[in-house]
């Protein structure tokens, strides 16, 4: 096969898996109508504006910390670390500004630079140490975890030593929507920007769909890798912030847990597991699908055990779709591929 003919084998395989995506993210906005169908006949106060924005404040944090993940997925690895990151980050950063007054400006900036340490950490263990992304971060989700704990030593970060504009920031309503949701959509249009314009961005996908020919046209998939996992930690420790100001009293179980929520909402989104394809714009999608759910089984009085329950098998279902759609676009380019050779 000519170089040629390999660029427009890439752009056709590239459009039957854009077209099967579509197809996804429209099921995936179906499957949010019938839930806002099926939970307004069972509860009609589900169907209320109170009730929509506070679902949309829910999936706020949830879809920033899937802007992360979505980063790390679509170069093939995963972080299961998000959620321990979140939590020694808020802790950490938080506890520091209120021992010193004079950092309490800095926050933010302190955060974003602690998430990219941790980010980086993973970057390095699954590209130059070569552990299964996995396994990295299931090790790291534990020490981020008993280092945050460690530091606490069981105690608390009272809202009383939080910034000022943190305390009030998770209650403020800016053009009839809480600040968490803007402050999200602003995150996801710069991250869907970055990797729809930057070339970094564009060399994930690359990466993603597949790395050995990415290697072997010498992109850096080292650097593309670890790109990925500081980007996921910067969003990670920007989550953590928002989650901890709207807590107020900060413990170091922050965030335990959240990321199976997390990788639901990639998943669920349109965010391929097995990488290079889907959007961030997918997963935020994805983290309101999830707190619809969440806010509706809720509102019904369903235990939290069966709602675990349906998230695992939302996630499931969403990874096999996901196989199903990779598998019919490989089958079909295969196809279009053997009758160009016999014509």
């Amino acid at each position: 096969m000519s170089a040629d003919a390999m660029i427009a084998h890439r752009t056709r395989k590239r459009s039957f898996g854009g077209g099967a995506l579509r197809v996804r993210f429209l099921g995936v906005f179906a499957f949010l109508v019938l839930l806002f169908v099926v939970f307004s006949i069972l509860d009609p106060r589900f169907l209320t504006w109170p009730n929509a924005r506070s679902i949309l404040f829910t999936g706020a944090i949830l879809a920033i910390a899937a802007l992360g993940q979505t980063l790390v997925v679509l170069t093939g690895n995963l972080d299961l670390s998000v959620g321990s990151i979140m939590g020694l980050t808020a802790y950490v950063v938080f506890d520091i500004a209120g021992k010193v007054t004079a950092l309490q400006p800095w926050v933010v900036l302190m955060a974003m630079i602690i998430g990219a340490v941790l980010g980086s950490i993973n970057g390095i263990l699954v590209t130059l140490l070569k552990i299964p992304s996995i396994v990295a971060t299931l090790g790291t989700l534990s020490i981020y975890r008993g280092f945050v704990s460690f530091y606490a030593n069981a105690k608390e970060v009272t809202s009383g030593t939080l910034p000022a504009w943190s305390k009030s920031l998770a209650a403020q309503i800016w053009l009839g929507l809480p600040a968490y949701v803007w402050i999200s959509a602003i995150l996801v249009a710069i991250v869907a920007i970055a990797l729809a314009r930057l070339p970094w961005g564009r060399m994930v996908y690359a990466y993603g769909s597949n790395p050995k020919a990415a290697r072997f046209y010498g992109l850096n998939s080292t650097g593309i890798v670890i790109g990925a996992y500081i980007g996921a930690g910067v969003i990670a420790a920007i989550a953590g912030l928002l989650l901890g100001a709207q807590v107020g009293n900060i413990n170091s179980l922050l965030a335990n847990g959240i990321e199976l929520e997390v990788l639901a909402a990639v998943v669920i989104g349109g965010v391929s597991i097995w990488g290079g394809t889907g959007s961030v714009i997918g997963a935020a999608f994805g983290a309101i699908v999830l707190a619809t759910i969440d806010n509706g089984l809720v509102l019904l009085g369903v235990n939290e055990f069966y709602r675990l329950i349906i998230q695992g098998v939302a996630i499931i279902a969403a990874v096999g779709m996901d196989a199903i759609i990779q598998r019919n676009v490989h089958r079909a380019t295969s196809r279009r591929s053997i009758m160009e050779v016999k014509a």
